[in-house]
C-alpha cells in the first residue's frame, strides 16, 4: 500500500492575508525604529558637542586653550561636574514623566513581554530618548543597546494597540521594534534579530516566533539607518588569521577570566543598586545626579571611562594602549557603569560591556603574546573575541553576541574563538545575569501559558506533577532576616511557604521579595518572615487540574505554588513548579502518541 503524504495547503487566502499584514507590519517597524536610531544618535552628537565643546566655551570664553588648574586643563576640571548635570536633568526628566525609562532598557522589554502582556506607555520611546540621549551626552558610561530597544519596542507596541492586535501579536511586534532600533544602530542586522528573541530567557532558549517578523524589521531599520550614517562597520580591524590549534588552549583562559569578571561586574552592578543607592533618603530623581558626580571624582583620573568609550575600544584593537591601562579602564568601566545606571539613570549596559569584555581581552592577549610570542601572534584579535565572550556571559545570549560583534567588527575569522569563550562564559556563570528580568525558559514565562493543549491540562491532576519524595523548605513566621537568607540562599526553591506555630500555611516569600527586604539594611534585625511574607496566598490541592495551577502561577507571578490537603487546607504535602507541569503535560502527550501508534 503506497503511503500518503498529507501536503498542507499553503496558499488559503486566510494565510496569505497574515503572511503579508506580518510582513507589512515588520516593514513599518523597521522603518520607525530606523527613524527613531537616526534620531536617537543625532541627539547624542548634539548633546555631547554642548556638554563637551559648547559649554565649557561658554563658561571660558576665549580662554580655554591656555587656561590650567593645578597643571591640568580647565575641561578636565569641568568633567568633575558636567556628568552630574546630565544625571540631574536626566533623573528629572524620567522620574516626573514615565519612571519606567529608568536604568538600562532592556529589562524594561523584557519585562514587558513577560508580565505586561507587551504593553509600553505612548510617552515611553520620547522620554527614552532624551534621558539616554544627555545621560550619555554628558559622559555617562552607558551605551544605545538599552535606550533603542525600549524605544523601537514602544513603538511596535504602540502600533499593535493602535490596531487592536492580540497580545501574543502584540509581543511580536515589541520584540520586533527592539531589533530594529538595535540592527539599525549597532549595524548588526542579523545580531539584533537573534538578540531580540534570545535576550528574553537565561538559558538556552528563544523566542522562534519572532524571529522572521525581527529579522524584516531589523533589515529595514539597517537600511533605513545607513542611508544617514553609511555601511562602515563601527570599528575596523587588520585582517585576522584563522585560529591556530595551539591558540585555542589561551582563548579557553580567556572565556575563564570573562567569567570570573562577569561575576564581579554584575554583583558590583546590583549590589551597589540594592545596597547602597535605594537606601539613600533623598528622592529617587537626585540619584543619578550623585551617581554622575561620583562618576565625575573617578574619570578625573581615569578619562576611558565616560560614555561609550568605542574610541577606546578601537585604540586596543590598534595596539595603542599599554597593559596596566587596559588593566585600570576594566574595573574602572565596571565602576562607572554601576554609578551610571544603579543610581537610576538612562543607559544601556551593551557598550559598557563590549568596553569591559575588549579591555579584558586586550590585556590578558597582549600579556600571552609577549610571554608565549611565538603561539599568540595575533593579540589584537583577543580584544575582539573578549567583547562578544564578555557580553555573551552576563547577558546569557551566547548566539547573538558573537553575531552582532562578528557583525560590528567584519572579523568572521574569529567565530571559531568567540564561540569557545562565549561557551565557556556562559556556562560558568550559570545563573548570573545582567537582565535581571529574563526568565529560565519559554515554560516559566506568563506570556506562554496559553501555549498547551486546555483539554490534556484540564484533565491532569496536580498529584500527577508532584515529585513523589520531594523535601519542601517552610519558613516559620517567627524566623529572623539573616536566618531567611542563609535557608533561600542554600536551597534549589525559588519560592517558600510560610508556616504558622501549627504548621499551616499563612504566607509565600520568593526571591524577589527577599531581595526587595535586603534594600533597607537598618530594618534588617527587626524583620521577620511574617513581615516580608505575602499573605492570602491561593494554594492547590492534589486534586485540581494543572490548568488550574497553571493560571494561578501566572497571576501570582510565581514559579512554584504550595500544594495542601484537600481537608486541610493549611497542610502543606509537597510543592509543584512550572516545570513539574511541563514534565507531567509531555508525558502524557507521549503516552498518548504511543497509544495512537
Amino acid at each position: 500500500m503506497p503511503m500518503i503524504v498529507r501536503i498542507p495547503e499553503p496558499f488559503t487566502p486566510r494565510r496569505i492575508k497574515r503572511i503579508w499584514t506580518g510582513t507589512l507590519l515588520g516593514i513599518a517597524v523597521g522603518i520607525v525604529s530606523g527613524l527613531g536610531g537616526i534620531v536617537f544618535n543625532w541627539a547624542i552628537k548634539t548633546g555631547t558637542n554642548f556638554f563637551t565643546h559648547d559649554l565649557v566655551l561658554y563658561l571660558t570664553p576665549g580662554r580655554l586653550p591656555d587656561l590650567t588648574f593645578l597643571g591640568f586643563p580647565f575641561s578636565r576640571w569641568m568633567m568633575l561636574w558636567i556628568p552630574a548635570l546630565g544625571g540631574l536633568i536626566s533623573g528629572f526628566i524620567v522620574f516626573r514623566f514615565a519612571p519606567e525609562a529608568e536604568g538600562h532598557g532592556t529589562d524594561a522589554m523584557i519585562d514587558s513581554f513577560h508580565r505586561k502582556k507587551g504593553f509600553v506607555r505612548k510617552r515611553v520611546p520620547a522620554i527614552k530618548t532624551v534621558a539616554s540621549a544627555i545621560t550619555i551626552a554628558s559622559g555617562g558610561s552607558a551605551g544605545k543597546e538599552g535606550p533603542i530597544a525600549q524605544i523601537g519596542s514602544g513603538f511596535g507596541s504602540i502600533l499593535a494597540s493602535f490596531l487592536k492586535l492580540s497580545d501574543r501579536e502584540r509581543r511580536i511586534l515589541l520584540l520586533a521594534g527592539a531589533a530594529g532600533g538595535i540592527g539599525a544602530i549597532f549595524k548588526a542586522p542579523l545580531g539584533a534579530a537573534l538578540f531580540a528573541a534570545e535576550v528574553l530567557y537565561s538559558s538556552a532558549d528563544f523566542e522562534f516566533e519572532a524571529i522572521i517578523p525581527c529579522i524584516l524589521s531589523s533589515v529595514v531599520g539597517f537600511m533605513v539607518f545607513t542611508l544617514y550614517d553609511g555601511t562602515a562597520t563601527i570599528f575596523q580591524i587588520p585582517a585576522f588569521a584563522l585560529a591556530t590549534p595551539g591558540q585555542l588552549p589561551f582563548y579557553a583562559g580567556l572565556g575563564l577570566l570573562c567569567a570570573f569578571v562577569g561575576y564581579l561586574y554584575v554583583n558590583t552592578f546590583y549590589g551597589t543598586r540594592d545596597r547602597f543607592f535605594r537606601r539613600l533618603e533623598m528622592p529617587k530623581w537626585l540619584k543619578p545626579a550623585l551617581g554622575g558626580l561620583m562618576l565625575g571624582v573617578l574619570a578625573f583620573f581615569l578619562p576611558g571611562v565616560l560614555a561609550g568609550g568605542y574610541q577606546w575600544v578601537q585604540s586596543a584593537i590598534d595596539g595603542q594602549l599599554a597593559l596596566g591601562l587596559m588593566a585600570a579602564l576594566v574595573f574602572g568601566k565596571i565602576a562607572a557603569t554601576t554609578l551610571t545606571i544603579s543610581s537610576g539613570g538612562s543607559g544601556g549596559v551593551f557598550a559598557p560591556s563590549l568596553f569591559i569584555g575588549s579591555m579584558l581581552g586586550g590585556f590578558y592577549g597582549n600579556l600571552c603574546g609577549r610571554i608565549f610570542p611565538e603561539i599568540v601572534t595575533q593579540p589584537a584579535a583577543f580584544v575582539l573575541v573578549g567583547m562578544g565572550g564578555f557580553f555573551a556571559g552576563v547577558a546569557k545570549t551566547p548566539i547573538a553576541a558573537l553575531i552582532m560583534v562578528a557583525e560590528m567588527t567584519g572579523g568572521y575569522s574569529l567565530i571559531l574563538p568567540m564561540m569557545i569563550v562565549s561557551a565557556l562564559a556562559y556556562l560558568l556563570l550559570g545563573k548570573t545575569t545582567l537582565y535581571e528580568k529574563q526568565v529560565m525558559t519559554r515554560v516559566d514565562s506568563p506570556a506562554h501559558v496559553g501555549d498547551y493543549s486546555v483539554d490534556i491540562m484540564d484533565h491532569l491532576l496536580v498529584r500527577d506533577a508532584v515529585v513523589p519524595g520531594r523535601k519542601v523548605e517552610t519558613i516559620p513566621e517567627e524566623m529572623g532576616f539573616e536566618d531567611m537568607v542563609d535557608l533561600m540562599g542554600d536551597s534549589y526553591q525559588q519560592d517558600f511557604p510560610v508556616v504558622d506555630r501549627n504548621g499551616n500555611l499563612s504566607g509565600i516569600i520568593s526571591m524577589t521579595d527577599l531581595r526587595t527586604a535586603m534594600a533597607d539594611t537598618s530594618l534588617h534585625r527587626l524583620l521577620v518572615a511574617r513581615d516580608i511574607a505575602v499573605t492570602g496566598v491561593t494554594a492547590i490541592t492534589p486534586e485540581d487540574s494543572l490548568n488550574t495551577a497553571l493560571q494561578l502561577m501566572a497571576d501570582m507571578d510565581v514559579r512554584e505554588l504550595p500544594v495542601v490537603e484537600r481537608e486541610n487546607p493549611g497542610k502543606i504535602v509537597s510543592m509543584v513548579s512550572r516545570r513539574d507541569i511541563t514534565r507531567a503535560y509531555h508525558n502524557e502527550m507521549e503516552r498518548r502518541s504511543t497509544r495512537r501508534a
